[in-house]
């Protein structure tokens, strides 16, 4: 479980150009928490503090104020951040900023390396994690000669072969095409659905986040509002209030409801539009 208890957090201006200014701070008294095997979505507009939230759930940040608690360990504890971070692996949106080896099973292999896992045990963990990905008949590929979506797709072997519990991916298919981005995705997907992995993504695409068991829309650092994709998406002029939208498959329902035809539940999914629409003609 993480347990993020209101916490603040403030850039310093001078060695963070990207962060606002020491009197605003990116995030402000948030609280949330992510059940062990949830999918939770983080979603926002530029500058509403979902990644800065997402480097603080393995303590790449530690909060101005409050406390984050994983599995009851509290990231401002220094003693604790090594198991911290074992247990979450993070997935940033620049694949090539995770790769640090020119063959990709190495590159793989390095995370449980550092770990000081065996070797024999090291190879049986890239194994499977190139398996999980798709990916074992690239072991022997060099990563800069791959796709976009394969690189990202060894960006989370090499997290995979760390054996974390949870998994945050900040943006990780904001750099990728529809086809990668269906490919890590689906990966995500089973991940969560056959190991039980809990994940945290952070993302702008709706509908990304349609799929997860629940949504968290941040504003201004803030948290806006939280539920259900379905409980969210309802909630469509509040979204378009601070900038965001709802997915297409929903805008197209709306529309339909306020053309008189009776949706009394907004689907979320193009799958659960279509099949409303369809059962109501």
């Amino acid at each position: 479980m993480i347990e993020i208890k209101n916490i603040t957090y403030r850039y310093d201006a001078e060695t963070d150009s990207e962060g606002p200014s020491p009197s605003a701070p990116a995030v402000d008294g948030l609280s949330l928490t992510i059940n062990d095997g949830e999918t939770v979505c983080i979603v926002g507009h530029n500058g509403s503090g979902k990644s800065t939230v997402a480097k603080h759930i393995n303590g790449l940040l530690l909060p101005t104020e409050g406390d984050v608690i994983v599995d009851g360990m509290n990231t401002r504890d220094e003693s604790s951040l090594l198991e911290i971070r074992k247990r979450v692996g993070m997935v940033f949106q620049n694949p090539d900023n995770q790769i640090v080896t020119t063959v990709v099973e190495e590159d793989v292999g390095f995370g449980p390396e550092n770990l000081g896992v065996p070797s024999e045990a090291i190879w049986e963990r890239v194994d499977e994690a190139l398996e999980l990905v798709g990916m074992t008949e690239y072991r022997k590929s060099a990563p800069h000669m791959l796709s976009g979506g394969q690189k990202q797709r060894i960006a989370i072997a090499g997290m995979l072969a760390m054996h974390p519990k949870m998994l945050v991916l900040d943006e990780a298919t904001a750099m990728l095409d529809p086809a990668g981005r269906k490919e890590v995705l689906s990966i995500v997907r089973r991940l969560n659905k056959e190991r039980g992995m809990t994940v945290i993504m952070i993302t702008q695409y709706m509908e990304e986040a349609s799929e997860c068991d629940r949504m968290a829309v941040m504003s201004g650092g803030k948290l806006f509002m939280q539920g259900t994709p379905s409980e969210v998406f309802a909630r469509g002029d509040e979204l378009r209030s601070i900038g965001l939208d709802v997915p297409a498959a929903v805008r197209v329902c709306e529309r339909l409801r306020a053309g008189g035809l009776d949706i009394p539940r907004l689907p979320v999914t193009v799958e659960e539009a279509a099949e409303t629409i369809c059962r109501l003609l």
